[in-house]
C-alpha cells in the first residue's frame, strides 16, 4: 500500500485544488520530522536541519510524531527509540503495517544496527549513534533522502481525500540537497564570536548550528585548558561553559577565564545540580541547567554580547549585581526578556 493514501487533507485549509495541467510542476523543500523527547537534543537536531536548508518539524514524543506522519506528508522521519507512549521501534513497525514508505533514521544511544538485520521489514535507513557531530547528521540525511521526491513525468500520483483525487504532494519535484551548511551560511552577517566550551561533541556541534544560524561566528573547545587557550589566542565576545570537563573543570576554566578576560561574559550551562548558588559566588553572568532551553538561552547571549564593555563592567562591579539564573517559563507563558542584573528599575 502506497503512503499517498494516507494523505487525509490538504496542507493548508480551505486552500482550492490547482490545475496540474500545465508547466511548470511547484517546487517544495524536503520535509523531514524529527521525534525525541529530549528537547534539547529534538531543538538541537531540529536547528541543524534548518540550518541546513530543510523544513522541519518536531514531535516530543512517538505518539505525537504518528498524529504528525497521519496528516501531514514528509520525506524522512529521524526518531529517537527511548520515548514515553511510542517507542520509536514501535513508531516504524505501525507505520510499516500501515504501508507508510517513509525512509527512517533511528538517532539513538541504545539502538543497535543490529536490530535493522533482525527486522529487516522496519527497513531503516540509518542508524545515528549518540552522541553524532553536526556533520554526521546532515551527511547520514543526504544519503536517507531518496534521489528525487517523486515522479517528475507526467503521469501524477494521486491520493484519495473525501471522494475526490488529489495529486499527491510526493509526486512534486523537489528542491535540491540543500548545501553543506557552510555554504548556506556564507551569506548571512557575522555578529559577535561565541567560545562554547563542552566535552560533548554532540552539544558543541549542535549549539554550534543554533547560534551560526543566528549570524555568530564559533569556536569550539573540548575541555577547560583548551577553553582558556582559545580564548587569549581568539578573544571572543561571549562563553558558553560546560562544568563537568576533563583537565579543567568549568569552575577552573571559569577562574582561569576571569583572571586573563576579566570582562569577559560567561553563561554556565551544566547538567549538574545545585550549582547556582556557587555561580553566584564566583560572579559569573548567567547560569541555566540542562536540558536548555534554546530559545532563551539564545536571546541572553544575543543581550549579552550586544552589551557595550562600559556597560558590562559597571553592571558585573555593581554591589547589586547577582548571576542571572536563565530559567524555562511555565507551560502556555510568554518567556519574558531577562532583566540584566543591577539594572536600575
Amino acid at each position: 500500500m502506497n503512503v499517498a493514501t494516507f494523505i487525509p487533507t490538504p496542507r493548508r485549509a480551505g486552500s482550492r485544488v490547482p490545475d496540474y495541467s500545465g508547466p511548470p510542476n511547484p517546487v517544495r523543500a524536503r520535509r523531514i520530522l524529527v521525534a525525541d523527547d529530549n528537547e534539547l537534543i529534538r531543538q538541537l537536531i531540529f536547528s541543524a536541519l534548518v540550518g541546513g536548508g530543510f523544513d522541519v518539524d518536531a514531535a516530543a514524543d512517538g505518539e505525537q510524531a504518528w498524529e504528525a506522519l497521519l496528516h501531514e506528508h514528509y520525506d524522512l522521519l529521524v526518531t529517537d527509540n527511548d520515548m514515553p507512549r511510542l517507542t520509536g521501534t514501535e513508531l516504524i513497525e505501525r507505520m510499516r503495517k500501515e504501508g507508510m514508505s517513509v525512509p527512517v533514521i533511528v538517532a539513538s544511544g541504545t539502538f543497535s544496527g543490529e536490530t535493522t538485520h533482525r527486522d529487516p521489514q522496519l527497513q531503516i535507513a540509518a542508524v545515528l549513534a549518540k552522541p553524532f557531530s553536526r556533520l554526521k547528521l546532515l551527511e547520514t540525511v543526504r544519503q536517507a533522502l531518496p534521489a528525487s521526491c517523486g515522479n517528475t513525468t507526467n503521469d501524477v500520483a494521486t491520493a484519495r481525500v473525501g471522494g475526490t483525487l488529489l495529486p499527491h504532494e510526493a509526486s512534486f519535484p523537489c528542491k535540491a540537497l540543500p548545501l553543506p551548511t557552510s555554504q548556506a551560511q556564507a551569506a548571512k552577517p557575522i555578529h559577535h564570536r561565541v567560545l562554547i566550551v563542552d566535552d560533548d561533541a554532540m552539544v558543541r556541534d549542535s549549539l554550534a548550528a543554533v547560534l551560526e544560524s543566528e549570524g555568530f561566528l564559533v569556536d569550539e573547545a573540548q575541555n577547560g585548558i583548551e577553553a582558556v587557550a582559545r580564548a587569549v589566542k581568539h578573544p571572543p565576545d561571549l562563553v558558553l561553559l560546560d562544568l563537568n570537563m576533563p583537565l579543567w573543570d568549568g569552575w577552573t576554566a571559569f577562574r582561569q577565564l576571569d583572571r586573563v578576560t576579566p570582562l569577559l561574559p560567561v553563561i554556565v550551562i551544566t547538567a549538574s545540580p545545585n550549582q547556582y548558588e556557587k555561580a553566584v559566588q564566583l560572579g559569573v553572568d548567567a547560569f541555566m541547567e540542562k536540558p536548555l532551553n534554546i530559545s532563551i538561552l539564545v536571546r541572553a547571549i544575543k543581550r549579552f554580547t550586544s552589551e557595550d564593555e562600559k556597560r558590562h563592567a559597571g553592571r558585573i562591579t555593581n554591589r547589586a549585581f547577582v548571576t542571572l539564573l536563565l530559567a524555562a517559563p511555565a507551560p502556555d507563558e510568554e518567556p519574558p526578556a531577562p532583566p540584566f542584573p543591577g539594572d536600575e528599575r
